[in-house]
């Protein structure tokens, strides 16, 4: 890995040398003939006899020295230039033999260099995939690692927002162009810098750029292939505008007079729906037509490249988005697509690991240590077993992930990144990324810092995703409060509260309760050491009609770590019951619970919109849970 890094950055450095170099030989090409043109001569002996009124003591003999000397230099620009020209080529003569030789890492790399070698059929290389798996990335991989010095020509077109022929040729062009690292192409553009000539020598001696003028065999990469147009072409049938409701006039057309009084508003209704969907058939037909059509003038176009002009195309789409139908009628079909469908694999995974660490930088070198440490030992060996592997197959989604937890451990001191907390934080922030895209972040709200994970997903969602453990032990899949686990992906401030947050999370105290709860229900029995959080669980899990709970003495328990005499204790409880309990209702148990709470709180409403919180209102009132 350092001897990769060493030899890129080396890379790196010449380039950026033959850059100048480039520029200085050109200048240096334009100084010598400068002085061999007569008329440019007589100019300058012109100008310095100018100079020379202004009583300075420059002769033209000195001038002409200054002059020769800094041709010379000139001379060894040129020289150098000549060098690392003859250099250049060489070594890209012995990459393309070497290149010949290859056959690629994998099945991706290998049906590559088939169909870059094989000139026997007219055909694309199509790359399939879901957004974010990695496509671009393995291609434009695959030509860093075989072809950044090869004689090859290769273009990478972008068909974002294009919308006809004209613009596709005309992005086409302009790639080519911005390609062209020439030295005649240089001396163009310095051309158009000398006075009065210069412009109209640039125009007449510029070079005219398309895919008809460059080498046979060159590639181009048409990527973003799906953003041809904006909308997504699944299939022909779409979802109508209107819906008629098989119960909207179903009690009013019953009866012995009814129908005919409301026959009239029956019609009416049918009438507008077949107006929406005419509206809806007209619109949908035209627009998918049309974004059919800029599909069919760029797959024209590319079927021009690759029959009359001998070239390699390489397509990259988002076929989740076009549909595997679309894909197939008008790529696979029309284009005699050889084509790979990306799949994110673990080794992909890793190699994100390896690069979100790299791009981030850290002051602290020893904090930098920990947080790789940690990803690159017990982060990479889960990857294959792991929500890693379904929640966040998309690389994109994977390295947010990678990014907003290195950036939150990065907070902590060094003292308390250890490996169970870290992976504590890891478990949290992950959660927490797959409660904001799955829209039920609402409820990690209520996790208490230091909760077990596990616990408190079975408590609030009904199951539990797969968790990252280190040696299955309870101490590193503790929750850390979403104000830490959320500070990327929600967008926060970055917490004042940090050190209260590890010490909440260290000092947690009903660790071996929930344990013991995961591995069943009736274990609350065992524990004296629960709160109204266990109690709920155990709650859910059991079937009042078929058991007789004794739920009066197991919430006097459970209610023995809370300050009741707060009222923002008791909103938070409802709070957290509304979280928990949606849709279902333990009469007696809400009964008996409300009547604990209100006791310092009679006068006192709980905020809320759900049935618990009206519940809890209505029972502080009234002291029934209903207001009929």
């Amino acid at each position: 890995m350092k001897k990769t890094n060493i030899g890129r950055s080396i890379e790196k450095l010449f380039l950026k040398i033959k850059i100048y170099l480039d520029f200085f030989t050109v200048i240096s090409v334009l100084g010598i003939l400068l002085y061999r043109i007569d008329a440019l001569r007589k100019i300058c002996r012109k100008i310095s006899l100018y100079i020379s009124t202004w009583y300075l003591d420059v002769s033209l003999e000195c001038i002409k020295n200054i002059y020769l000397n800094i041709e010379r230099i000139f001379r060894i620009i040129i020289v150098i230039f000549l060098v690392t020209e003859i250099l250049q080529w060489m070594w890209g003569v012995i990459w393309d033999w070497w290149l010949k030789n290859q056959n690629g890492r994998n099945r991706f790399e290998n049906s590559l260099f088939r169909y870059l070698r094989d000139s026997s059929i007219p055909r694309c290389f199509l790359v399939t995939g879901e957004w974010g798996s990695g496509k671009t990335y393995d291609v434009q991989n695959f030509f860093d690692q075989y072809f950044r010095y090869s004689g090859t020509k290769i273009f990478r077109i972008s068909c974002f927002g294009i919308d006809s022929r004209k613009e596709i040729i005309k992005e086409i062009n302009n790639t080519i162009e911005q390609n062209d690292k020439s030295f005649y192409t240089l001396v163009i553009k310095v051309l158009q810098f000398v006075p009065i000539i210069g412009s109209p020598i640039e125009k007449f001696l510029k070079k005219t750029y398309g895919y008809d003028t460059i080498k046979k065999g060159s590639i181009f990469i048409f990527d973003d292939f799906e953003r041809i147009t904006s909308r997504s072409i699944r299939n022909r049938e779409s979802s109508k505008l209107y819906r008629k409701s098989t119960s909207l006039l179903s009690n009013a057309t019953r009866g012995r007079n009814t129908f005919s009084e409301f026959k009239e508003i029956k019609d009416e209704f049918e009438a507008v729906g077949k107006a929406f969907y005419k509206i809806e058939d007209f619109f949908t037909n035209n627009l998918e037509q049309s974004d059919i059509d800029k599909y069919n003038i760029v797959i024209g176009l590319i079927n021009d490249i690759i029959e009359t002009y001998g070239m390699k195309v390489i397509i990259i789409c988002n076929s989740e988005m076009l549909g595997e139908k679309f894909v197939h009628d008008i790529l696979r079909s029309k284009l005699n697509c050889i084509e790979y469908k990306k799949i994110v694999s673990p080794l992909a995974k890793r190699g994100m690991i390896d690069e979100c660490l790299s791009n981030i930088v850290f002051e602290d070198t020893e904090k930098f240590n920990l947080i790789g440490k940690y990803l690159n030992q017990y982060v990479k060996n889960n990857l294959d077993n792991t929500i890693l592997s379904l929640q966040f197959h998309n690389l994109r989604l994977f390295g947010s992930l990678l990014e907003a937890f290195i950036c939150t451990a990065n907070m902590f001191d060094t003292r308390d990144l250890t490996n169970e907390f870290m992976n504590s934080l890891f478990n949290s922030v992950m959660i927490t990324h797959w409660g904001f895209y799955n829209g039920n972040i609402s409820s990690l709200g209520e996790f208490p810092t230091g909760g077990n994970i596990e616990f408190l997903m079975q408590l609030f969602y009904g199951t539990s995703i797969e968790l990252i453990r280190m040696n299955n032990t309870n101490e590193d899949i503790k929750w850390i409060d979403i104000n830490i686990s959320g500070y990327w992906i929600l967008n926060l401030s970055i917490p004042e509260n940090s050190k209260d947050i590890v010490e909440k999370w260290r000092t947690y105290k009903y660790n071996k309760t929930e344990m013991l709860l995961c591995e069943g229900k009736n274990n609350l029995l065992k524990s004296q050491k629960f709160n109204l959080l266990h109690f709920f669980y155990f709650l859910k899990q059991s079937d009042p009609n078929k058991e007789e709970l004794e739920y009066k003495k197991w919430i006097d328990i459970a209610l023995k770590p809370y300050d009741l005499r707060k009222i923002e204790v008791i909103q938070n409880i409802v709070d957290t019951m509304a979280e928990i309990f949606s849709g279902r209702i333990y009469e007696k148990v809400y009964a008996y619970l409300f009547e604990q709470l209100i006791q310092d709180h009679e006068n006192e409403e709980v905020i809320g919109n759900s049935y618990i919180h009206d519940m809890y209102n209505t029972y502080r009132k009234k002291r029934v849970l209903y207001d009929y």
